[in-house]
């Protein structure tokens, strides 16, 4: 089987071809999850990711299948395996090729667990690929960032900005552990919602079902990371503020990057991705012969891989369009 880089994550086997996380949207593309730089529409994907490719983007064109439900593209069999990133988020495993796309394998309150597979190939992604690149552990970190939702909300208001999938319900799930119920933005709401619908145990309330009283006093708001800490956060948030707000960012950036903590008071580095110690945990485990390294820091990561496991990797090959026309 070759695998390259061609509009996507191309597997190609004689004149057959199958592609992972397409560049486009295509009925011979499969998807891990519902983040925008994955997510297209007109291709395979798990329940949960169309349900929320629907609420975010209106589009609802997609072939869907269950975890662990084998199903064909082009007769490539492929199968997707929880990948505790996000709801609905999936590693794709295909003849012996197992792709990780984001993939979290420390376990989340909200999303599950990845957890290794033998694979003649992997595929995995770098974003925290570099060897200095170790977070904090999380348990401790989520204990902190529930510490301070006790003693703002009890206080006065907090807000926390997170990414309105994924972490923002994971900031829900630690909010409603120290008893608190947030008000959250109705981004991060309609994408809770879909937690909810998948039994993911979550407790909030919309900001704007909230009565005026309410709303000057909400206790703790959850809202998109942009909404928080950009550099015009909405007029919710600026109100808020003004009224002696704090802000704090929850993003595993905030460990290795000043730029997460710009705009805050608080920055809480939890992470829906591996780490560089977990990433190469993960990589021994799945005892590949191959590796390929995409979505950040490949080379570094290549270069590890082999240094200290002793397996063959590289990032993943590009191929040119004129040597793949058949492919178009």
């Amino acid at each position: 089987m070759d695998i390259f880089n061609y509009k996507g994550i191309c597997l190609r086997e004689d004149k057959r071809a199958v592609y992972l996380d397409p560049s486009q949207g295509r009925p011979d593309g499969a998807v891990t999850h519902a983040h925008s730089d994955h997510l297209r529409p007109n291709t395979h994907m798990t329940r949960p990711t169309a349900d929320v490719m629907k609420v975010r983007t209106g589009a609802t064109k997609a072939t869907v299948h269950d975890f662990h439900d084998p199903f064909k593209i082009n007769d490539f069999e492929l199968e997707f395996i929880s990948a505790g990133h996000v709801v609905g988020s999936a590693m794709i495993e295909c003849q012996g090729v197992l792709y990780t796309g984001d993939y979290n394998p420390y376990g989340t309150v909200t999303a599950g667990i990845a957890k290794p597979r033998d694979c003649d190939t992997l595929i995995v992604e770098s974003t925290y690929g570099k060897p200095n690149q170790i977070l904090p552990d999380r348990t401790d970190v989520l204990s902190d960032l529930q510490a301070w939702i006790s003693a703002i909300s009890s206080k006065g208001n907090g807000i926390i900005g997170a990414y309105s999938l994924g972490k923002a319900q994971e900031v829900i799930a630690t909010a409603n552990k120290a008893g608190v119920t947030p008000a959250v933005s109705e981004e991060v709401a309609s994408v809770s919602d879909i937690y909810k619908k998948y039994d993911v145990p979550l407790e909030y309330i919309r900001y704007n079902k909230l009565n005026d009283a309410e709303k000057k006093n909400p206790g703790l708001l959850v809202t998109s990371t942009t909404s928080a800490s950009g550099k015009k956060p909405d007029s919710v948030v600026k109100s808020l503020r003004e009224k002696g707000a704090k802000v704090a960012r929850v993003s595993g950036w905030c460990a290795f990057a000043k730029w997460a903590l710009k705009g805050v008071d608080a920055g809480f580095p939890i992470s829906d991705h591996a780490d560089f110690s977990s990433t190469m945990k993960f990589i021994e485990e799945c005892n590949p012969k191959q590796v390929y390294t995409v979505h950040g820091s490949t080379k570094e990561l290549a270069k590890e891989v082999e240094k200290q496991l002793g397996i063959k990797a590289q990032p993943l090959p590009k191929y040119g369009e004129v040597a793949l026309e058949t492919f178009n």
